[in-house]
């Protein structure tokens, strides 16, 4: 038998569906109901979204009989599963397992019993019809003696005072779990009746509910769940959030109703919980108020490392027309000191914008493994010789469209992270891979929904000792961090949180505790593209333009207009300067033809920002536009693949000033540098 399922399509549940079976033969021998359990491990090992078991003769009932047993994967399928079930034709003399509309069912030959599984995985029929005489062997007693219970157990276990139609009708097929107890005086409240969604949001098979205390589903966990006893003790209704923990450990969020009826029962009382699953839209609210959260601190953030890019540019740009214009060389190591610092305050900035989402950058094709490739040396040298370095990348893999610079120091984020979860000892696993993506984002307590496409992922895994369940909303928070201040900013993660978003994709912690954390990124695959070798520039100072070009620069910092104006009359172009697009677009109501170039900020005050400038003066002429920005704002576009012009990201040195020119068409003289 072991050899026959090892070649099957099946063979790695084969083994484990055997060891489940004897396992539930023998709670069934000690006498417990194992029926739900039988049900889930049936579901796992067919990987249906349901699996339901009941006698032949309930499919004449209108209503799903509360003698029908069923998991779900959705507790909400219960109602639409059984109007689909009942519609089964029962052909007469159909034997053994077959495929019906998406079901497939199983017959138990010789007993009044059907199983019917709700889309399991493909092969699983082929699989049920080659052995199902010996799952029907391991199963017949349980089910057989099932039969004998459905006859009995329903009289026995609902109190006479209960109208059993009309909770059969009602309550019955129920999404919210519905629990009838009674509480005689001095006693802990007993479950006298629980509906089949009940039994499916915990878990609990119906026979385990009935007759324990209603303390099974809260116990004394909080302060909620006290207030709950007391209603109860005192006849009083009560409203609330309760969490229940299930018969696997998982914890569930109801939204609880109890009701005092007014029925004495034996000297005591009987009440009603009826409880909501609301945990799927606690997650969903949560996740909704963290996005809102990073959104608002996102527009702060950027809004001041707009301001301070201004801060920067003019700094840097004055201290390199100081190092271009100066002749005296015992002040080039105070220049250098200052334009390091300079350089230390952009990658600040850029790192805010990052998280904002709003940094411009530059997406290319490229391959995930020959980044990792060309960093792994780098990885190395930052590790202590206590952690090691362990690359398992996944071959010919699909292509994804990035900024190669931010994944860079993402990889490097998250590995500088796992070094610092590990006290710097252990080792460290980058893997990659590519998965297609339908429904919800693996990983822990998420709840983000995905597009259904293919992603090439790339993960970072440590041997630490996990993240703490209340730390895990906070973590991609800007300057939120754990480490002493002298050793972090706190913006590495929500840099590379901020530049994966950018990027179309997701990040996922998959799981975190004390076997170590794993951090993936998921980014869009893509069809691998023929990629371009940039040309590369020979270092140099500044050149002149080719021919004379007269130049309208706009900005509304003046210090940084200042420095525009010294670069472009060191280059040879003649310079009409304004702080005010008001003022310009006054200006050159008429047209702007003795203009040959238009440098502008992309955002200003004064009720017009660069790019609706840009767009009306060049209305009637094309003409070469350089737009400078720190990012794109709220510009009435969503982003720099959208605008129609040049954008040139702040601060920016020299050089690349040079090159944003020649990207828009201006034409420097060959060798005449200084």
């Amino acid at each position: 038998m072991f050899k026959d399922l090892s070649q099957s399509e099946f063979m790695e549940f084969g083994p484990a569906l055997i060891a489940q079976l004897g396992k539930l033969q023998g709670q069934f021998i000690r006498g417990d109901d194992v029926l739900l359990p039988l049900c889930r491990v049936l579901a796992d090992s067919s990987g249906a979204e349901s699996v339901m078991i009941l006698s032949h003769r309930l499919l004449a009932c209108d209503e799903m009989p509360a003698d029908v047993t069923c998991w779900c994967r959705d507790s909400m399928r219960y109602i639409t599963l059984w109007r689909q079930v009942k519609d089964w034709p029962m052909l007469d003399g159909q034997r053994g397992a077959h495929l019906w509309q998406r079901f497939v069912v199983w017959p138990i030959e010789g007993q009044d019993v059907n199983i019917f599984f709700y889309r399991p995985s493909k092969g699983w029929l082929s699989f049920l019809t080659s052995y199902q005489p010996f799952i029907a062997d391991s199963v017949s007693g349980m089910l057989q003696q099932q039969c004998q219970d459905w006859q009995q157990s329903r009289n026995a276990q609902i109190i006479k005072s209960i109208d059993t139609q009309m909770y059969q009708s009602i309550v019955s097929n129920s999404e919210d779990m519905i629990v009838v107890a009674s509480r005689e005086k001095g006693m802990a409240p007993v479950i006298m009746y629980a509906n089949a969604a009940a039994t499916a949001i915990s878990q609990y098979p119906r026979s385990q509910l009935i007759g324990k205390s209603i303390e099974l589903f809260f116990g004394d966990q909080d302060e909620q769940a006290q207030e709950l006893l007391e209603a109860i003790e005192l006849r009083l209704e009560f409203t609330g959030e309760l969490v229940c923990s299930t018969a696997t450990g998982e914890k569930v969020i109801l939204h609880t109703h109890l009701i005092a009826l007014n029925e004495q029962y034996e000297d005591g009382s009987l009440f009603t919980l009826v409880g909501r699953d609301i945990t799927e839209q606690k997650l969903m609210q949560n996740t909704m108020a963290r996005t809102q959260k990073m959104q608002a601190m996102g527009q702060l953030v950027g809004g001041v490392a707009h301001d301070f890019n201004n801060i920067l540019g003019v700094l840097k740009g004055n201290l390199e027309l100081m190092e271009l214009k100066g002749k005296d060389d015992s002040i080039a190591r105070y220049l250098a000191t200052a334009l390091k610092a300079c350089q230390r305050g952009t990658d600040l900035t850029r790192r805010l914008l990052q998280f904002s989402r709003q940094e411009q950058f530059s997406a290319q094709p490229l391959q995930v493994n020959e980044v990792l490739q060309s960093l792994e040396e780098l990885l190395e040298k930052s590790l202590t010789t206590q952690v090691s370095l362990n690359i398992q990348p996944q071959p010919s893999m699909r292509d994804i469209c990035v900024d190669r610079g931010d994944l860079e120091d993402a990889l490097i984020n998250l590995v500088l992270n796992a070094k610092d979860a590990m006290h710097g000892e252990g080792q460290i696993t980058i893997a990659t891979g590519e998965q297609y993506l339908s429904g919800y984002l693996p990983g822990v307590g998420n709840t983000v929904s995905t597009d259904n496409r293919d992603y090439v992922w790339v993960s970072v895994s440590d041997q630490g000792g996990g993240i703490p369940d209340k730390l895990l909303d906070k973590i991609f928070e800007p300057f939120f961090t754990t480490k002493d201040k002298s050793k972090g900013t706190g913006l590495g993660l929500s840099m590379v949180y901020g530049f994966v978003k950018r990027s179309n994709g997701y990040m996922s912690i998959m799981h975190t505790g004390a076997e170590g954390t794993e951090i993936r990124l998921w980014f869009p695959a893509i069809k691998p593209v023929e990629r371009q070798i940039e040309r590369q520039r020979s270092p140099m100072a500044y050149p002149r333009v080719a021919r004379p070009i007269k130049v309208l620069i706009v900005d509304d910092e003046p210090d940084l207009l200042e420095v525009l104006c010294d670069y472009c009359q060191m280059m040879g172009m003649e310079v009409l300067a304004y702080t005010d697009p008001l003022l310009v677009k006054e200006q050159f109501r008429d047209g702007i033809d003795n203009i040959d170039l238009i440098i502008s900020d992309l955002l200003m005050p004064g009720g017009i920002n660069g790019y609706e400038l840009v767009t009306d003066l060049s209305a009637h002429r094309t003409i070469p536009v350089l737009l400078i920005s720190g990012y794109v704002g709220d510009v009435g576009i969503s982003s720099r693949e959208d605008l129609p012009f040049q954008v040139l990201q702040k601060p920016f040195d020299i050089h690349a000033f040079v090159h944003g020119l020649e990207e828009v068409g201006v034409e420097f003289l060959q060798g005449g540098l200084r």
